[in-house]
C-alpha cells in the first residue's frame, strides 16, 4: 500500500458559502466545507474542467478532516435576478414574473483549517497546483476569495489526521473550543451523513459518513 502524505490548507476570507443541498432560487450554507466544495477547490488548481473524471478520482483519493477554527457569523443576501421571461427548471416561463428575490447564505468572517491525506502522487501535484493554480480559487462560490494563500503547509511531521487536526496551531483570533470534523471513523463521536461525496463526472453526488467533536484547549505545538 502507498505511504499516505499529508497536506494542510486553511480557508480563510470575508465571505464563505459550501452549499449543499439547495437548488434555484435559495441558496444556503453548511456550517463546515463540503467536502465536493474542497475538491472543486483543487480542481480550479490544477485546472479541471468541471465534468472531468478526474475530479471523481480526486474525491476518493483524499481523506479529509476539517477544524473550524473561527466557525463565522452567518447572513444571509437578498438579490434579484432578472429575465425576459424567466424560466423554471423545466425550461417553461415562470408564472410569477420576469423578477424574483434569491435569498444566499454566507459564513461571514470564518476560518477553517482542512487537513487532507493522500497518496505521493496526488500530493506532489497539488501542491505544486496552490502554489500556482491555473484559475482563481474561491471558497464555495466564486464571489468568495480567500483573503490568503489557501496552501498552509506539506507537512511530514504528525502521524496522520487526527494528530495533525489535535496539535497544528490554531488561526488568529480562533474561538475555543474548536469543532471539527472528520471521515475517520471514531466511536467516541457523534456521526452524521452528508450529501457532498462525489461519485462521477456527472456531478453525482453519493452521501459520505463523518464524526463531529470539538477541541476544547488550543493545541500546543507543531
Amino acid at each position: 500500500m502507498a505511504e499516505k502524505k499529508l497536506l494542510i490548507l486553511r480557508l480563510e476570507g470575508v465571505l464563505q458559502a459550501w452549499d449543499a443541498t439547495s437548488k434555484w432560487d435559495e441558496r444556503g450554507t453548511e456550517d463546515f466545507p463540503t467536502k465536493s466544495g474542497i475538491v472543486g477547490l483543487l480542481g480550479c488548481a490544477l485546472g479541471l474542467e468541471r465534468g472531468d473524471p478526474e475530479l471523481a478520482a480526486l474525491n476518493a483519493a483524499i481523506t479529509v478532516a476539517v477544524r473550524a477554527d473561527r466557525p463565522g457569523e452567518r447572513f444571509v443576501d437578498f438579490q434579484t435576478v432578472t429575465g425576459s421571461p424567466l424560466l423554471n427548471a423545466d425550461g417553461k416561463p415562470k408564472s410569477t414574473g420576469n423578477t424574483l428575490i434569491s435569498e444566499r447564505s454566507y459564513l461571514q468572517d470564518a476560518c477553517f483549517t482542512v487537513f487532507l491525506e493522500t497518496d505521493e502522487r496526488w500530493h506532489d501535484r497539488l501542491v505544486a497546483a496552490l502554489k500556482e493554480p491555473k484559475w482563481c480559487l474561491y471558497l464555495g462560490r466564486k464571489a468568495c476569495v480567500p483573503s490568503r494563500p489557501v496552501l498552509e503547509c506539506a507537512c511530514p511531521a504528525y502521524s496522520g489526521l487526527t494528530e495533525a487536526m489535535r496539535r497544528y496551531p490554531p488561526a488568529e483570533r480562533a474561538v475555543f473550543p474548536m469543532p471539527f470534523e472528520t471521515e475517520l471513523a471514531d466511536d467516541s463521536l457523534a456521526s452524521l451523513s452528508r450529501p457532498d461525496d462525489l461519485l462521477d463526472a456527472d456531478r453525482g453526488f453519493a452521501r459520505r459518513r463523518v464524526w463531529r467533536g470539538i477541541i476544547k484547549e488550543g493545541p500546543s505545538c507543531t
